[in-house]
């Protein structure tokens, strides 16, 4: 008797403790979100351990802390934090699940706590579970914006893996249609924009993360590089108080040949300690430095780098550009120090660090020639690009290879400056040299002449190009060059 009396007095506890949950977005969690979406995460802590006692029952600060542990894990990839960290997840949904159904804040929390959860395993590479909690993920938001349709902070997180899945091959769509997703990439992308155009009430709500999700959308999936840029540039963005607002546009203008702003938007963030500590920033800055042929700045941006950071992604990418730096230096002997750090550093997920570990294999060197031409081109620096390779024709290299980067090059040094006329017969050089060859040349020309025709809006010509980037097979970068042709073929066919 005593032992049921004590059970029923713990349910009823129980029961009473569950129905005083509520999600209660205030002005002081705003606040913290901010913190949060700004980077501020040291300070955004403090904050929550100062709340937290006081606001038990507030289901708001266990969803914030699920955005506090993902930005942390997933920018700064230490596996130490991962194996303490990830269970608190699980741990967070099933709290969130005990909230009170009623609210448009019940399914739309656990559906970010599951996608938080998808793109950290994403991140440690566990992929299978990372699929499972995506799916989750999208069907929740999808259930709340049927139960909630003007809530539209939902529209944000709806509208990215909306994007996402639109994607997916025509090929494959059957799997997704069984799960039960389905989405293109211009409804995702307008999900967000008009959110971002909103004025409703809760229209800042997670503003920060609406415009720093837009650009890589616009740029990763319409392929619209006017657009994306256009976007920024007329934007109230704050990218020396913002560091994730930061973190996006030094990665897009990194990688779409503008290293002077890059270098610009990276050296002048706030220093203050209260933000999460980033080894990122020096390895943009290293880029940048690099794409400049400014060496020994590059070369100690990109050793503090390898110095601080915990993780795996672009330890190979990093050391290879140590190589280079050395290469071009004369110092042979550090250079190959530098290239067996290639090998038995770092993971091989991204197509950086897979392009890295497939040239220290191979055990060769770039043309020094090619080489430099590359890194001022790939910082923006065209006409220097050109200089170098004035007077030069394909009989001064000896290497297949080395003659088709150089039909590459010139092609995409001409692309870049706004002469895609003059492009084209190079890309078309490139193709017929390197067609079967392991490197990336042929591919990316093929991509290259199909996003200019594209953008001359002759669709009809631009599609065979995709296909052609597509049908070549064993290159490095294959992964995110046939993405791009993928979703080059989808835009086509829609217009």
């Amino acid at each position: 008797m005593r032992k049921c009396f004590l059970l029923a007095l713990v349910m009823i506890v129980t029961s009473q403790a569950i129905g005083q949950y509520q999600y209660n977005w205030t002005a002081r969690t705003q606040k913290i979100y901010e913190s949060i979406t700004s980077l501020r995460i040291p300070e955004a802590r403090i904050l929550m351990s100062q709340d937290k006692k006081a606001n038990a029952s507030n289901l708001i600060y266990p969803l914030l802390e699920s955005y506090a542990d993902f930005y942390q894990l997933f920018l700064n990839e230490n596996k130490a934090e991962y194996s303490r960290i990830n269970p608190l997840f699980e741990q967070r949904i099933q709290l969130l699940e005990a909230g009170p159904k009623q609210s448009p804040y019940h399914l739309y929390s656990i559906a970010l706590a599951h996608l938080h959860k998808s793109l950290i395993a994403l991140r440690f590479n566990k992929n299978l579970d990372a699929a499972l909690d995506f799916r989750k993920a999208f069907l929740l938001f999808n259930e709340n914006k049927k139960a909630y349709p003007n809530f539209s902070p939902n529209d944000v997180y709806l509208g990215l893996m909306t994007t996402v899945i639109g994607t997916i091959p025509k090929g494959y769509q059957w799997i997704a249609n069984i799960l039960g997703m389905t989405g293109k990439i211009a409804d995702g992308n307008a999900f967000v924009l008009n959110y971002i155009n909103s004025k409703d009430g809760y229209s800042n709500q997670c503003r920060n993360e609406a415009l720093f999700v837009y650009p890589y959308l616009v740029m990763n999936f319409e392929g619209n590089r006017k657009k994306t840029f256009d976007f920024i540039e007329k934007t109230d963005y704050d990218f020396t108080n913002n560091h994730l607002h930061a973190y996006m546009a030094t990665n897009l203008y990194l990688n779409n040949q503008q290293s002077q702003k890059a270098l610009q938007i990276a050296s002048n963030i706030n220093p203050a300690n209260t933000y999460l500590d980033l080894p990122f920033w020096q390895l943009e800055i290293g880029y940048a430095y690099l794409n400049e042929l400014k060496l020994e700045a590059a070369k100690n941006a990109l050793q503090q780098f390898i110095n601080r950071f915990k993780g795996q992604f672009y330890l190979k990418d990093a050391f290879e550009k140590l190589s280079w730096i050395a290469y071009i230096q004369g110092d042979q002997a550090k250079a190959n120090v530098y290239r067996n750090n290639v090998l038995s550093s770092g993971s091989d997920v991204t197509d950086a660090d897979k392009q890295a570990l497939q040239n220290a294999k191979k055990g060769t060197w770039p043309h020094p020639i090619l080489l430099r031409a590359r890194l001022l081109s790939d910082g923006g620096y065209q006409q220097q690009a050109l200089s170098v390779l004035a007077g030069k024709t394909t009989k001064d290299f000896e290497k297949e290879a080395d003659k088709t980067e150089f039909a590459y090059r010139l092609g995409r040094i001409y692309d870049l400056a706004g002469q895609p006329d003059q492009a084209i017969p190079f890309y078309t050089s490139a193709i017929e040299k390197g067609a079967n060859q392991p490197e990336y040349f042929a591919a990316r020309a093929a991509l290259q002449i199909g996003l200019i025709y594209e953008q001359k809006g002759k669709p009809n010509l631009a599609i065979p190009f995709f296909n052609t980037c597509l049908e070549m097979k064993n290159h490095a970068f294959k992964n995110s060059l046939d993405q791009k042709a993928k979703t080059g073929i989808q835009r086509c066919l829609r217009k």
